[in-house]
């Protein structure tokens, strides 16, 4: 599930509600339980919660639950609409065009922050990038995104 404070439901509560609603799918909102931190036109952080159900676990010698890649590219596309539709306004439907993750470390269960950032939005693509950081802060994964309004 989605979940964002007063402050934030009160200016965007209408794009978060409509996306929760009618848009993402059930596993998105059954899987993900993300904090939004700060939602403003263009930009957004969120923190994501541990379960365990996103996380591979690495054999001996090198135990570990690493966050599944499948995991953070479902992240990156999910959370990069918030800032875009803040920017674009909730009248516009989009869809993916084209995504692109780079995964630079593993990232250990923990606390998980997301940044997302709209690049560019012109009157039929938009562009954002979504950066993954693990507990120690760390950026872990960079996702470069193409929306294309229909």
């Amino acid at each position: 599930m989605i979940h964002a404070n007063a402050d934030i439901m009160s200016k965007y509560g209408h794009i978060i509600t409509k996306q929760i609603d009618d848009v993402f799918p059930a596993w998105v909102l059954n899987n993900f339980s993300v904090d939004i931190i700060e939602l403003t036109a263009g930009e957004a952080h969120y923190e994501l919660a541990y379960n365990p159900d996103l996380y591979r676990k690495v054999p001996a010698p090198n135990v570990a639950e690493i966050l599944s890649g499948q995991a953070v590219m479902a992240l990156a596309d999910s959370l990069l609409v918030f800032p875009v539709l803040a920017q674009v306004g909730q009248t516009k439907e989009m869809v993916t065009l084209n995504s692109n993750t780079e995964f630079l470390r593993p990232i250990k269960a923990g606390k998980v922050s997301i940044k997302a950032k709209v690049i560019k939005a012109g009157s039929k693509v938009v562009r954002g990038q979504v950066e993954v950081f693990d507990t120690d802060n760390k950026l872990c994964a960079l996702t470069i995104i193409c929306y294309i309004f229909i």
